[in-house]
């Protein structure tokens, strides 16, 4: 499949799409704040931040990478496993790596809720994707 006929496959709204990167900035950069704040006064404006940054900038990417992975598989299973993987996988580096970069204190603590959320999240993603084209009958 080439990417003109993957990209009008279907996948989510813009609505859908931003509406999910402004609960993930404000939830997750919450969180970064609050777990980094509490183990060391001072850290948290800057941790809360470079997560809440990362998660609106990866929760758009996300849903992208998601609907395209999904029509580059042609195996059912593969479609509705490898791209979450693959895709929360990638997540979990660049979030690691930004964290190092910015020195923040808690990054386990600030990255495994959002990891796990994002496994769901990208789940969900995925199976609407999947809905969105068996009704379409594609």
């Amino acid at each position: 499949m080439d990417s003109k006929s993957a990209a009008k496959k279907p996948g989510t709204s813009r609505l859908f799409n931003i509406i999910s990167a402004c609960l993930a900035f404000l939830l997750w950069g919450g969180w970064a704040y609050y777990v980094n704040e509490l183990s060391q006064p001072g850290s948290g404006v800057v941790a809360g931040l470079t997560q809440g940054t990362s998660s609106f900038i990866m929760t758009l990417i996300m849903v992208h990478i998601l609907t395209w992975l999904y029509h580059h598989f042609s195996a059912k299973i593969l479609k509705l496993i490898l791209p979450t993987l693959i895709t929360v996988s990638i997540s979990g580096s660049c979030l690691l790596g930004v964290h190092l970069w910015m020195g923040t204190p808690e990054i386990l603590s600030t990255i495994a809720p959002a990891l796990s959320v994002a496994l769901a999240f990208s789940s969900f993603t995925t199976y609407k994707i999947n809905r969105v084209q068996l009704i379409l009958g594609d």
